[in-house]
């Protein structure tokens, strides 16, 4: 009992479960205050109404692939991670003025939404989060496999 019962907090308290439960609060955080939203942004991580293709569900499948460890999922995490951060970037490349931007969207998050969670700069910090966790365990994947040489 005690060896499955280490196993299963050495499960919980690994990073990348961490990181899934985060994704996990911060979908369903963004999903119930969505119904609240009442102003717009200039890389707004949600869509006003709701929809499950924006960037809370993307960060929760990613967070999921994280959680697989195989090659593979860290691929599919990469992608999924890189395209929340490549999509907050186009926003910004075609906003006429994006510093302007970010500092009136950072005055009316703070006011309404003072956490971090739930905010746009969370979901790209998440994202990177992400990026940088799958990449990391995907280099870790095919520096430590072993090499079969064959000799014929």
């Amino acid at each position: 009992m005690d060896g499955r019962l280490k196993t299963l907090f050495t499960y919980l308290l690994d990073a990348r479960s961490i990181i899934l439960g985060f994704a996990v609060f911060n979908f369903t955080l963004i999903w119930v205050w969505d119904a609240r939203i009442t102003f717009t942004c200039a890389a707004c991580p949600w869509y006003h109404p709701w929809s499950y293709l924006n960037e809370p569900t993307f960060l929760l499948f990613a967070t999921l692939f994280l959680r697989i460890n195989r090659w593979w999922a860290n691929t599919v995490a990469i992608v999924l991670a890189g395209y929340v951060i490549g999509y907050a970037a186009h926003l910004f490349s075609i906003a006429d003025d994006p510093l302007e931007g970010l500092r009136a969207d950072w005055k009316i998050i703070r006011i309404f939404y003072p956490y971090i969670v739930g905010s746009w700069d969370g979901q790209y910090v998440l994202a990177l989060i992400i990026l940088c966790c799958s990449a990391f365990s995907l280099k870790n994947m095919f520096l430590n496999r072993r090499v079969v040489s064959y000799s014929g």
